[in-house]
């Protein structure tokens, strides 16, 4: 198969005019000017007439459990009252409302240019009842100490099933303690031991709320009285940043996955600086609970290639990565367009130990693309960001995908 473009950006700010890409099964096998590829005797050819082919888009950090809440939760007072708020809401739902919920979201998904999703998986208990998705997804379990949904056997069922099913499905499969409040120094030990066995990747939720810092630093604040209450064991509490923290506990690895990292300590960059780790930045959902403005010149600085995630509908108004850019470079004018789109493509890729593969198109990569419309300006890369509505072309795994089609 031959797919031709008028522009095709082939990754690290390439750019290919009058190009083509030929795929083999699901692999790119060659890319290069249209003119010096020889098309096969009848060789399928599809030709994206002034359009702009890029990488599939590798939304880094989501949940999409949760497509449900969308609007359904506005800003609360504090973090806390959120996750109050979460909680009591997730009593609403039926299995086959979580179902729908991630059907929905892989349409949300495709018909905003992401073919790749880092998913946090909260309810093991409906994967027996999901279709196969249609797009690359990295389902990472979610694991606490607190009210474990693990704790029953139809979740253990639902988590063996995608433990075989991955190996079917587009994807892979991760660890995900929640976050070092609902998560202790334990658990924390026992996810590290599994991951560095199996080889596993993992994401947490860390440094997200001011709350979550207080009650490390400061052992108060509405965080620490709300899980005091629930029984929680505070005694790792007042002795340094909730980074600081998990680093000297010594379970962190450089391959580790961190979302957010809002709330930062002086002495935390310098531990940043020897560990590199992953860092996912969710700007829509920074910006709905009004946190203190993001460092990412500083996590630049020491290293560090920040992706992109939507987080939830339940802080969020899409999973569009796109809307995602446009919201935070009105923040960060030190950053070329080019910049946003590695942030979109590149680096989730290498957050998830692909790099080569997704992300970029190049010899060697998995077809994973998405096409549109070229608008006017010499700024292809800005032209892809400020696209609206959906990509006239989409591809994974070297199939076309149909979004007029339910999913």
């Amino acid at each position: 198969m031959i797919v031709a473009a008028d522009i095709i950006l082939k990754g690290n700010g390439e750019i290919l005019h009058s190009g083509a890409i030929r795929i083999e099964g699901n692999t790119i096998i060659e890319c290069a000017p249209l003119a010096e590829i020889c098309v096969k005797r009848e060789e399928h050819v599809i030709d994206l007439k002034d359009s702009i082919l890029s990488p599939g888009f590798i939304n880094a950090h989501c949940h999409l459990d949760y497509q449900n809440f969308k609007g359904v939760i506005p800003p609360q007072k504090s973090f806390t009252e959120w996750i109050k708020k979460i909680n009591a809401l997730k009593n609403d739902f039926t299995n086959q409302d979580y179902c729908n919920s991630i059907h929905q979201g892989y349409e949300a998904l495709l018909g905003t240019g992401t073919t790749t999703v880092l998913n946090i998986a909260a309810i093991p208990e409906i994967f027996p009842y999901l279709n196969p998705p249609p797009l690359r997804v990295w389902w990472f379990m979610e694991m606490v100490d607190i009210r474990s949904r693990l704790g029953t056997e139809e979740a253990l069922i639902g988590f063996f099933f995608l433990l075989d099913k991955t190996k079917e499905w587009l994807g892979g499969i991760g660890l995900s303690p929640h976050a070092p409040y609902t998560a202790t120094t334990g658990l924390y030990r026992h996810v590290r031991r599994c991951s560095d066995f199996m080889n596993m990747l993992v994401s947490t939720h860390l440094a997200e709320s001011r709350e979550e810092q207080e009650m490390f630093l400061y052992e108060n604040g509405r965080l620490f009285d709300f899980l005091q209450k629930l029984g929680r064991d505070m005694s790792d509490c007042g002795q340094g940043s909730v980074f600081s923290s998990l680093w000297e506990s010594g379970v962190m690895s450089s391959d580790w996955i961190l979302a957010h990292l809002n709330y930062l300590q002086e002495y935390d960059f310098e531990i940043l600086k020897q560990l590199r780790p992953k860092v996912v930045h969710c700007p829509r959902c920074h910006s709905y609970f009004g946190h203190q403005r993001f460092e990412m010149e500083r996590l630049e600085k020491v290293g560090i290639l920040v992706a992109l995630g939507t987080d939830s509908l339940a802080s969020n108004h899409s999973l569009d990565l796109r809307a995602e850019v446009r919201h935070a470079r009105h923040h960060y004018d030190h950053k070329e367009s080019v910049e946003w789109w590695r942030m979109m493509t590149s680096h989730g890729a290498w957050a998830l130990k692909q790099e080569g593969k997704l992300g970029v198109i190049q010899e060697g990569a998995l077809a994973d693309l998405v096409a549109f419309p070229i608008s006017g300006s010499s700024d292809y890369f800005n032209q892809v960001i400020e696209s609206r509505g959906r990509p006239p072309f989409v591809m994974v795994n070297g199939k076309t995908v149909n979004l007029s089609e339910k999913l």
